[in-house]
């Protein structure tokens, strides 16, 4: 039996490091996960500059928050609603309380020297706080499929705060896989009109968006957002806009010009704190109502499974690119759409 793994340490300079660490064994009240698959997310890139989108975000860390597991062992004294052997997605919040004395959020703020530092998704194993969410997933499909799970959770969140009802109209700009997931999530709450916005390089992210669900495309490079918008929702507007494009201070302007009157804009893109300038009397002329998306509730997370584990997300059309802890360059390159030679909607790491 191996007493040995690797994991990928974010230096918080722009470097990283595969790194051998010792197979951790559960802390008190905790378990042990044997990762199967971890997602790639965007903020990935920021945080391996060291960019700091969370509280209490340490490096050197074992980055990745998209876990998949199987768990490997349970403490004596664990209290989990899983045993030895099962499938589970790992819910990156400790919603639970402290930590060690601060907030715990998988592969962010659990330095090295907390109990062997294995506490992200980019290791091969990870340690598992007691009070952890961890939820069961079906062995039906591959782990790469279910790693969604964590922006699913998001979008489900998200759309509910909007208020996302049946026979809304709502716009998603930006397919990356995230925006995907809000597509899922407002049909699933049960949106008849689902417009989905991106640029001429989103090509494959825009097709993927008709699978997730999308009823119009719009390129933006081609065409004018808030007309065609117009012309499809014969002059109203959409009652939600969500903004989850990366970096685009103009999808944000144009956001207010797409909503409806006493409609909800939901802004979730991250713009890594560039100003963005807005006509607040929008706001108040048409009854607006601004929200942020900020991430997952513990009801959103057991949704976002429910979903997966009962076959309604199609999964295999929005899983995108699938490479081991050895191509992690290659991946690296993928998320940040720096790649020479093609493109991908998503990318996962799969442990072998």
């Amino acid at each position: 039996m191996t007493k040995k793994c690797r994991a990928i340490v974010f230096n918080g300079d722009g470097t990283y490091q595969m790194r051998m660490f010792e197979k951790p064994t559960p802390p008190a009240g905790g378990a042990v996960v044997k990762v199967e698959a971890v997602g790639m997310c965007s903020s990935d890139a920021a945080q391996l500059k060291g960019r700091k989108h969370v509280p209490g975000e340490v490096a050197p860390v074992v980055a990745g928050h998209e876990m998949v597991g199987r768990v490997e062992a349970l403490a004596e004294d664990a209290r989990f609603p899983v045993a030895v052997g099962d499938r589970v997605a790992v819910d990156l919040i400790l919603r639970s309380g402290l930590y060690h004395g601060k907030l715990l959020l998988y592969g962010y703020t659990m330095a090295l020297d907390v109990h062997g530092g294995l506490w992200g998704g980019y290791g091969e194993y990870m340690c598992i706080a007691p009070g952890t969410n961890l939820m069961k997933l079906t062995g039906s499909l591959p782990a790469e499929h279910f790693t969604i799970f964590e922006p699913l959770a998001n979008a489900v969140n998200w759309v509910s705060s909007a208020g996302v009802r049946e026979g809304n109209t709502v716009v998603v700009q930006g397919p990356g896989h995230v925006g995907l997931m809000c597509i899922v999530a407002a049909k699933t709450a049960g949106a008849s009109c689902i417009i989905a916005t991106g640029t001429s390089g989103d090509r494959l992210r825009l097709e993927a968006a008709r699978v997730a669900g999308a009823d119009h495309i719009i390129n933006v490079d081609k065409e004018d957002v808030v007309q065609r918008v117009k012309e499809i929702t014969g002059g109203r507007g959409a009652n939600v806009v969500m903004d989850v494009t990366s970096m685009s201070r103009v999808a944000v302007q144009q956001a207010f010009d797409l909503a409806i009157f006493g409609g909800t804009i939901l802004l979730a893109g991250l713009k890594n704190m560039a100003p963005v300038e807005i006509v607040t009397d929008r706001i108040v002329l048409n009854a607006l109502t601004v929200r942020g998306g900020a991430g997952s509730t513990e009801q959103s997370m057991q949704t976002a499974v429910k979903l997966l584990n009962q076959g309604h997300v199609p999964t295999a059309a929005l899983l995108g690119e699938v490479l081991s802890l050895d191509q992690f360059d290659e991946a690296l390159l993928l998320l940040t759409r720096q790649h020479p030679d093609r493109e991908a909607i998503r990318v996962t790491i799969r442990h072998s």
